[in-house]
């Protein structure tokens, strides 16, 4: 019995691993499928994918009133904040379950704070269950070269999102009768018509490539 107990173990180990040894291969293009960026899957590197992003970045001054019982005073502040969403984001979707050893992203842009995740559920419901992909989180992606990420799980839908891109080159600036920021009084004249708007653009990305144990 002794003797038995130990070839088991022997037997679950050298099973162990003959599955971490199996050699990883890249998963056919025709398994995976994006809704709204199917280029991103389509196994072509020329070919070229640029996320959308629903909102844009305003920077301006604004009045901030403080009162006692002696003296009111204002404090003025210059402001950036986000108007909409600045993430944008797109879903890949394997034909099944598959565990995927991980994933090559090859850039066409900056990605910044890019972050994945994954799930089995069908339909997925990232808003509320999904497992984070640790590797990498959050990485800001500043070259062309292909990133590999770290995937070690099965999953049917991996997802990324990743910020907007701040495009200075379009950025446009409102006039005082339209600027909720303005000054206050003839102390401030010199701030009206400062709100800058400067559009958000998404990152582009080539291809995404999942390769499979």
């Amino acid at each position: 019995m002794k003797n038995l107990g130990i070839l088991s173990i022997l037997l679950i180990g050298v099973l162990g691993c003959a599955v971490l040894n199996q050699p990883t291969f890249e998963v056919d293009p025709l398994r995976l499928s994006s809704q709204i960026y199917p280029e991103l899957v389509d196994g072509n590197l020329e070919t070229v994918s640029t996320f959308t992003v629903k909102g844009h970045v305003e920077k301006g001054y604004q009045i901030f009133e403080k009162r006692n019982r002696r003296i009111d005073t204002a404090e003025l502040r210059y402001l950036t904040q986000v108007e909409g969403n600045s993430r944008s984001e797109a879903v890949i979707k394997l034909d099944k379950p598959t565990f995927i050893t991980y994933v090559e992203i090859y850039p066409e842009s900056r990605i910044p704070r890019l972050a994945l995740t994954t799930t089995l559920n069908n339909p997925p419901q990232f808003e509320s269950s999904f497992d984070v992909v640790l590797d990498k989180q959050h990485i800001n992606v500043e070259t062309k070269q292909p990133v590999r990420i770290q995937i070690n799980r099965k999953i049917l839908y991996l997802r990324l999102t990743a910020d907007g891109i701040q495009d200075k080159q379009h950025s446009t600036r409102i006039k005082d009768e339209l600027n909720p920021f303005r000054g206050k009084g003839k102390e401030h004249d010199e701030n009206k018509d400062t709100r800058i708007q400067i559009p958000l653009k998404g990152a582009s990305i080539r291809e995404v490539k999942f390769y499979a144990r």
